[in-house]
């Protein structure tokens, strides 16, 4: 049988690329300095514990593939673009990044897991909505139309994320895939993938920050 282990992260502000400025901007109008350099120590906390918790599965890595939210998938066979974009971001200091490059580093081969068209189209999403200045009063109702569209083209990122978990994946095999909150990959994998959520896992996309403690 194939395993798949989901792990929900959470994305520091490295993770954010170009968007970082105007996402960290918006940010500031609601958040004090103080609070938002406490916000990134717990971050970091959670994942030096993600390693830990990892580390002490055992695992072997040498059969084992990772796969990461918003890597995108270039189909060369050697991913050189993908292991590109992991060690830029882990050298700017990505957390989540150095996990993913420690976890190459042991044997584990690292999988290119989005569609780079759903990738550009999510990213040009997010550049209107702050342009537009959406995000400037949270208490303001969003757009209708808006939530759909960002809905519909998260479902299609999903399928796509598990249509490569499902492509990659041979009997015996084990793969780890980290996830942002709001993500339902699972709705999209077949019955013969066993799946384990090792972190926990969320109870709906409704209310992506509430976890299902673990059975």
């Amino acid at each position: 049988m194939r395993h798949l282990f989901i792990i929900p992260i959470v994305h520091s502000r490295h993770d954010l690329g170009t968007l970082e400025l105007p996402i960290r901007d918006v940010k500031s109008q609601f958040l004090q300095n103080q609070t938002f350099e406490q916000n990134q120590r717990v971050l970091d906390a959670f994942w030096e514990e993600l390693r830990l918790g990892i580390e002490s599965w055992n695992i072997d890595y040498a059969n084992t593939f990772v796969f990461q939210d918003a890597l995108p998938f270039t189909g060369n066979p050697e991913r050189i673009i993908e292991h590109r974009i992991v060690e830029e971001l882990a050298s700017k200091g990505s957390a989540n990044h150095k996990l993913v490059k420690w976890l190459v580093e042991r044997g584990t081969q690292l999988v290119g897991t989005e569609s780079t068209e759903l990738l550009i189209k999510e990213y040009e999403a997010v550049k209107k909505s702050l342009a537009e200045g959406l995000y400037r009063e949270m208490s303001e109702p969003s757009d209708r139309k808006e939530d759909e569209s960002a809905s519909s083209l998260l479902a299609q990122r999903d399928q796509f994320i598990a249509q490569r978990i499902v492509e990659t994946l041979q009997t015996g095999q084990v793969g780890i895939l980290f996830i942002g909150l709001q993500h339902r990959v699972q709705d999209f994998l077949p019955q013969d993938l066993q799946v384990e959520y090792p972190f926990g896992r969320l109870k709906d996309r409704e209310s992506p920050r509430i976890f299902e403690p673990m059975a």
